[in-house]
C-alpha cells in the first residue's frame, strides 16, 4: 500500500519546523492564554493538547510528558504534515506490517503499530491526574480500503502503574483503550477495552465494552473519538463524531483510588499472533490529542 503522506508549500514546512513545543499546557478558564508557534486554539475547559509537529524530538517528548518505560514500535510511528489535519496540520502516521500484531507475538512476519504513555505529573498536571473525572478528544483517520484484520487496539486514557493496565496484568493501573474488533460479520466495530485491578475479561486480558456500539469508519476523512472516565462512579462515556454511542454506569471499578496517568497511545493488531493482523500493510493517521476535565466536543 502506498504512503498517504501528502506533500505541501515549503512556507507551510518551515513554519512546522519552527514549532518546537507541540503540545499546549492551559489553565481551565485562562481564555486568551499564550499558544507557541504551530499550536491550536482551544475552548477554556481542554486542560492540555498535544500535536506532531517535531515528532521524536526531545522538545516533543517533554511537551507530552513521555514515560520513560512503555514505549515501543518506534520505527513505525513518523510524524508527517497532512494539509487539512485537525490541530496544527500535523499528524502520527501509523504503520502496520502484514501479518503483524502485539509487540509480544513471537512468530509475526513483519512489526505493526506502537506505544507510549504520557505522565500528567511530569507536566505539571498533578491536580489533573487527581480530578474525579477526564476527558480525552483525539482524531483518527483510516483510509477507505482499510484491512481490519480480525482486532486492534486504539489510544485511551490510563491511571496508576504502568505496565500494570495491559498485557494481562492487573495490578495499581486500569485503562480504556479503544478497540475496532471483528463481531457479527463487520470487522471495524467500536469499544472500550477495559482493564482495572478488579475487571478481567474471560482469558484474564481486558473486558470488551459496547461492542458494535459504533463503527470506525475508513473513508479517508477525519474522525473524532472521545471518551470520559468517572473514577468516582466508575462510569464510562464515548462521543464519535461528536454523537453519544456509548454509556456504562460504574463499569470501571477499583479505580477511585489510582489517579490518572494521561493518555495511552496504544494502537496495533491484535492480539498476540499473526491471525490478527492485515493481510497487507496498512496505514493510520491520529492527530490533535487534548484532555480537560470536562466533555469536550
Amino acid at each position: 500500500m502506498t504512503s498517504h503522506r501528502i506533500s505541501v508549500p515549503r512556507r507551510r514546512l518551515a513554519a512546522a519546523a519552527s514549532a518546537v513545543l507541540t503540545a499546549t499546557l492551559l489553565t481551565a478558564g485562562s481564555a486568551g492564554a499564550a499558544e507557541p508557534a504551530g499550536g491550536t486554539a482551544r475552548a477554556a475547559a481542554s486542560a492540555w493538547s498535544g500535536q506532531f509537529t517535531g515528532y521524536g524530538s526531545s522538545s516533543w517528548r517533554t511537551a507530552w510528558g513521555v514515560a520513560s518505560s512503555g514505549t515501543w514500535g518506534g520505527s513505525q510511528l513518523r510524524g508527517v504534515s497532512v494539509p487539512g489535519a485537525p490541530g496544527d496540520g500535523s499528524a502520527l502516521q501509523v504503520t502496520y506490517g502484514a501479518g503483524s500484531s502485539a509487540s509480544s507475538c513471537t512468530d509475526c512476519p513483519n512489526p505493526g503499530g506502537g506505544q507510549f504513555y504520557t505522565d500528567l505529573k511530569a507536566l505539571g498536571l498533578g491536580k489533573l491526574a487527581e480530578s474525579a473525572t477526564l476527558d480525552l478528544k483525539y482524531y483518527a483517520r483510516f483510509p477507505a480500503g482499510q484491512d481490519w484484520g480480525k482486532a486492534g487496539k486504539l489510544p485511551g486514557l490510563y491511571g496508576g502503574t504502568i505496565g500494570e493496565e495491559s498485557g494481562g496484568n492487573h495490578g495499581n493501573g486500569w485503562s480504556t483503550r479503544f478497540m475496532w474488533r471483528m463481531n457479527s460479520s463487520a470487522p471495524n466495530n467500536g469499544e472500550v477495552y477495559l482493564y482495572t485491578p478488579t475487571n478481567s475479561g474471560p482469558t484474564g486480558y481486558g473486558v470488551d465494552l459496547g461492542v458494535g456500539s459504533w463503527k470506525w469508519v475508513a473513508d479517508g476523512n477525519w474522525h473524532t473519538i472521545e471518551q470520559s472516565v468517572n473514577r468516582s462512579t466508575g462510569d464510562v462515556t464515548v462521543w464519535y463524531d461528536g454523537k453519544q454511542v456509548f454509556a456504562a454506569r460504574k463499569a470501571a471499578t477499583g479505580i477511585g483510588s489510582i489517579p490518572f496517568g494521561g493518555v495511552f497511545f496504544s494502537t496495533f493488531y491484535g492480539g498476540h499472533d499473526t491471525s490478527w493482523g492485515p493481510k497487507t500493510t496498512q496505514h493510520a493517521y491520529f492527530a490533535d490529542f487534548s484532555l480537560a476535565t470536562s466533555v469536550q466536543h
